[in-house]
């Protein structure tokens, strides 16, 4: 074996070994990021039985300008300051 091959599988053992020291929950660092990132609060609201905005759910991020609106049927609605998206259509499958 030449020495250059010698020296290009030591180095990938040596990289194979440190990996396990820098592996960690991709998960947990995803999760407790958007946790911190996330600035959504609840909006409440007095509305009852048939008055226009019962049962739907409002989320705001006044920092960032944009929020989120649930329909009572599940539908998300989102804003990013330029009016609501639909960006997910409940099924009708309860």
């Amino acid at each position: 074996m030449r020495p250059s091959s010698i020296a290009g599988v030591l180095s990938v053992a040596a990289t194979m070994m440190g990996m396990p020291s820098h592996a960690d929950d991709p998960r947990k660092e995803a999760g407790d990021r958007h946790r911190i990132d996330s600035g959504m609060q609840a909006v409440s609201i007095d509305t009852t039985i048939g008055q226009p905005g019962y049962g739907w759910r409002y989320f705001v991020d006044a920092r960032k300008g944009r929020a989120v609106v649930i329909s009572p049927k599940g539908d998300y609605f989102y804003s990013h300051g330029n009016g609501l998206t639909l960006v997910f259509k409940a099924t009708g499958a309860a």
